[in-house]
């Protein structure tokens, strides 16, 4: 519970500074049936997080492994957040995309390391639809 009340009081100007966003996040969209053109920073951004998930691969047994890999992926999350450059229907798509990870990476330190292995799961497939939507 502290930890999940640090990462959004750490979350929150992050987000907040992003001000182009509007609404709240839904399912991400293609642009007309094209994918949305990423600044270079937010690809760099979900590559790191493929690789941090590539090197914790069967290590969510270990309570301390899961932090350390939580702690990664939130650092890399906020590094996507602090290079948001995109604007307009693209920024918007991208929030869509980014924020239900936040759960994600929150149960990867579940008491449970099946719960936690079924999150970096879902954050893994998550990861691999990025250059569904953007380029």
């Amino acid at each position: 519970m502290k930890n999940t009340i640090l990462l959004l009081l750490f979350l929150l100007p992050l987000l907040q500074a992003c001000s182009e966003h509007h609404g709240k996040p839904g399912a991400v969209e293609l642009d007309q049936g094209k994918r949305w053109q990423a600044n270079p920073e937010t690809t760099a951004g979900i590559a790191a997080m493929q690789t941090i998930l590539t090197k914790y691969e069967g290590r969510t047994t270990d309570a301390a492994a899961r932090k350390a890999l939580r702690d990664e992926l939130e650092a890399a999350f906020q590094d996507i957040f602090k290079q948001c450059t995109m604007k307009g229907k693209a920024h918007d798509q991208l929030h869509n995309y980014l924020l239900p990870m936040k759960n994600l990476m929150e149960k990867i330190t579940s008491e449970t390391a099946g719960e936690s292995e079924l999150a970096f799961d879902q954050l893994k497939k998550h990861l691999a639809e990025y250059p569904t939507y953007f380029e």
